[in-house]
């Protein structure tokens, strides 16, 4: 990091990564990547990057999940882990029967639960293009 002042007007400007639900935010994103070059994999019959796109998915949910406050998270971090564990059970099961469909099902919900994370974060200001899918 560097020590120069910032730009007049950037006081209140937080880099990306320092508030922890701009991570879950980013995760989503990487998610939705992901489900998209191994649907494409899908598609193509390419079994390797279908293997090694939902394998990087499964790595994004399992941090997903290990960031939730269980001890003080009430209902919403008990629906946050039904819901990854949803998509974790989506993913393998269409990994393993080739359904591309199903992946896109788990990406567009990752893009609702995102999109509610920014307009929380940003107040209704998108921060990124949503992958294409």
């Amino acid at each position: 990091m560097s020590s120069a002042p910032m730009p007049q007007g950037s006081e209140g400007l937080v880099e990306p990564g320092q508030i922890p639900e701009h991570v879950v935010v980013l995760l989503l994103e990487g998610g939705q990547r992901f489900l998209a070059k191994a649907g494409e994999a899908i598609r193509q019959g390419d079994a390797l990057a279908q293997d090694h796109f939902l394998r990087r998915v499964d790595a994004i949910l399992k941090e997903l999940n290990s960031r939730l406050n269980h001890a003080e998270g009430g209902e919403l971090v008990a629906n946050l882990v039904r819901l990854y564990g949803w998509w974790a059970r989506e993913i393998r099961e269409a990994g393993a029967q080739g359904d591309a469909r199903r992946l896109e099902l788990v990406s567009s919900q990752m893009g609702e639960i995102r999109g509610a994370w920014e307009v929380v974060l940003f107040h209704g200001e998108g921060m990124s293009e949503s992958p294409q899918v």
